[in-house]
């Protein structure tokens, strides 16, 4: 849970219809609250990493107690069809991240499951999906709000900019593109803590090494460079679009 302590909302930066804003009125972000991120593509949620990151800070900063014991900010990975790389780099712990079919009531289904109430999809064409009979309402009861992304950091007719003059916000990134560097991370501290700490560690390494080759080189270069893009002058800066839930829906 490193990054309980490596991120804080005051390394970010935001604008809201061209105006300074606040991550309480981008986000309403609440105790029982959770991000999901549909993925599409290889490693297309590091397109949404500042949204990941931000949505860190305040899953701590809304019961700052949570600092102090072991929490994992509620974040949650929906890889589509394939998958599409590990993004235990951002504390996106094992099991919130699914593996689903390329199938939009897979999706929603899973969505809902988990209670999500934030929810991010890449942008695209929209579809008229057929949902099982209750689920959109049941989203729609729920999510408050929606985010479409692009894989590069750079939506369409975007509405919402995080920004971060913090070269610590890479940290999470290089470890996605480089999971060895993460897995030698993870194995350099795996004998301190408790029983528990270690097993837990020796899991996470484990889980790691296995999806080493899962994104080909050619893929992580393209991430890399969408990255590195997303830096202007020293500042990262990723943009998003507000959109409803049935926009959302029609995006799955």
């Amino acid at each position: 849970m490193h990054t309980a302590f490596s991120l804080k909302g005051s390394m970010f930066q935001i604008e809201l219809n061209g105006q300074p804003a606040n991550s309480e009125g981008l986000l309403d972000w609440r105790p029982d609250d959770r991000l999901g991120v549909v993925l599409r593509s290889p490693l297309s949620a590091l397109g949404a990493s500042m949204l990941m990151q931000l949505v860190t800070t305040a899953y701590y900063d809304v019961r700052p107690s949570r600092r102090k014991a072991p929490h994992y900010a509620e974040i949650y990975l929906f890889h589509a069809g394939e998958s599409y790389g590990d993004f235990s780099s951002f504390d996106v712990t094992p099991h919130r991240e699914l593996f689903l079919p390329a199938d939009p009531a897979a999706l929603i289904e899973a969505i809902n499951d988990r209670a999500i109430t934030h929810l991010a999809v890449p942008d695209g064409a929209p579809t008229n999906s057929t949902f099982p009979w209750s689920e959109p309402e049941t989203a729609r009861d729920r999510i408050r709000h929606c985010f479409a992304y692009a894989a590069d950091g750079r939506v369409r007719d975007a509405d919402v900019a995080i920004m971060s003059s913090e070269p610590s916000v890479r940290h999470d990134v290089d470890l996605a593109l480089n999971p060895m560097a993460l897995v030698d991370n993870i194995e350099r501290y795996i004998d301190q803590g408790d029983e528990d700490i270690q097993l837990f560690s020796r899991k996470l390494a484990q889980r790691v090494r296995s999806r080493i080759n899962e994104i080909s080189e050619d893929d992580k270069a393209t991430a890399k460079a969408h990255h590195e893009d997303s830096w202007q002058d020293g500042v990262i800066r990723q943009t998003f679009r507000k959109i409803s839930v049935d926009d959302a829906l029609s995006l799955l």
